[in-house]
């Protein structure tokens, strides 16, 4: 459970710094079904998530702001923190009908799939990692994913290269000494099998 917490704590780091670095699109809903499913992620809460000052503020300003794709991301995110994989996936395919097609939003979608299915990379999570990764081969959640996954079946090798690429990229968005740390870790248990 600790180490399931380390890597949605990681992927939640990463692809939190990647939700600031897009912009929303503005577009306007066309359906009145969209304003059902806003209207039951802002209502359908346990008393926990109802006490959680983040939370509150995020609705407010999704009330303020529905069409604001960033703030379905943020949404999305912290579901996915605190594993409402549910509204998580909910929150994100919003952000994806306000944003349009987006290599991060697909990358996150795979990763509440891929937690809600116990960390298993379905046909369904492998599709969206594959969409994020054609629109940008570098897609840093995409890839952490993908790496986290490898570290899991304890293919070293292969999380090793990943993580490689993804300091290779010099993407702002890669905490590089908690990589090359993973890398040192990955490399020792991969000495010790």
């Amino acid at each position: 459970m600790k180490q399931r917490r380390f890597h949605l704590l990681l992927i939640a780091v990463a692809f939190g710094c990647a939700v600031g670095g897009y912009l929303a699109s503005g577009r306007p809903a066309s359906v009145l079904a969209q304003q059902q499913v806003q209207n039951q992620l802002l209502q359908d809460l346990t008393p926990q998530q109802q006490a959680d000052g983040r939370l509150k503020q995020l609705q407010q300003k999704i009330r303020q702001s529905p069409q604001d794709s960033v703030l379905w991301a943020e949404l999305g995110e912290y579901y996915l923190y605190t594993e409402d994989f549910k509204h998580a996936l909910q929150a994100y395919q919003q952000a994806l009908v306000l944003r349009g097609d987006h290599a991060e939003l697909y990358a996150a979608l795979a990763t509440v799939l891929y937690y809600q299915a116990g960390q298993q990379l379905t046909p369904q999570v492998e599709s969206y990692i594959a969409k994020a990764l054609q629109m940008d081969k570098d897609e840093v959640s995409a890839l952490m994913l993908l790496a986290a996954d490898a570290f899991m079946q304890a293919d070293y090798a292969r999380a090793i290269g990943l993580w490689q690429r993804l300091l290779d990229s010099n993407s702002s968005r890669v905490n590089r000494q908690q990589l090359i740390e993973a890398i040192n870790m990955a490399k020792l248990l991969a000495r010790q099998q």
